[in-house]
């Protein structure tokens, strides 16, 4: 099962991915979207 978050250069999303990773999911993969005036990444999680 894959699951995916979105942090946001302003912080949001990380509380999720954090939560994520406590419960056992991993990263397989991260993507980033470099804007004009932003920075987001897209995270791929995977648990068995």
């Amino acid at each position: 099962m894959q699951k995916a978050v979105i942090i946001q250069s302003n912080g949001s999303g990380k509380d999720k991915l954090d939560g994520l990773l406590e419960d056992g999911w991993a990263v397989v993969e991260t993507t980033a979207n470099h804007g004009a005036s932003y920075n987001d990444y897209l995270v791929i999680l995977e648990n068995d």
